[in-house]
């Protein structure tokens, strides 16, 4: 019970202070711009599950803490119980990812709608994109930051900082060249 008393103290104050220097001094993740891993599973998407950052690692921590507070008050056997609870770390991350950010963006008017056409607008890549693989690309549109998953077109390295043209973009992920590599109108044409 100690354990999870412990966890959930320092995951609530960490994700306290998290917050506090989001909001006032505009510092995302304690300042630390790269994520904590760059997992990208083929068939599962299994960097949906873990915490990518410092922010979303809190939140992990903070729910394994909790539902493993609940759990011992219920006299769940710790072998049973420890598994429980960083398995519902994970699905709170899940469920974050895929449901409370993007409603979240969408509340706040970040998400861009469908009919916005953003092909040829100039964006800068924030994770490499490999070429047979994905990454991030940062896009600034009417003064507003927007991120999405990108795939290189010409099947191309990408590296960070890098500027590439959005080619086009269907949900959230985004088809890009590099600046330096623009292709002809004629590719569109065929």
């Amino acid at each position: 019970m100690t354990f999870y008393i412990v966890i959930t103290v320092i995951s609530a104050v960490a994700l306290t202070a998290d917050m506090i220097l989001r909001y006032m001094e505009n510092m995302r993740s304690f300042g630390m711009d790269e994520p904590l891993h760059n997992i990208k599973g083929k068939i599962i998407p299994v960097e949906e599950f873990l915490p990518n950052d410092l922010t979303m690692l809190c939140v992990s921590a903070l729910t394994l803490g909790v539902v493993g507070i609940i759990l011992k008050l219920f006299d769940i056997n710790g072998l049973v119980a420890f598994p429980c609870a960083l398995l519902s770390g994970s699905l709170m991350n899940f469920l974050i990812v895929h449901f409370i950010k993007p409603y979240i963006g969408k509340a706040s008017h970040k998400a861009l709608t469908k009919d916005i056409d953003i092909s040829g607008e100039k964006a800068v890549c924030t994770e490499k994109i490999e070429k047979d693989g994905y990454g991030k690309i940062k896009l600034i549109y009417k003064e507003r930051d927007y991120y999405f998953d990108a795939v290189s077109a010409n099947e191309t390295d990408i590296h960070k900082g890098e500027r590439v043209y959005i080619l086009y973009h269907e949900d959230n992920v985004c088809s890009v060249e590099k600046e330096t590599e623009i292709i002809s109108d004629e590719y569109f044409k065929n």
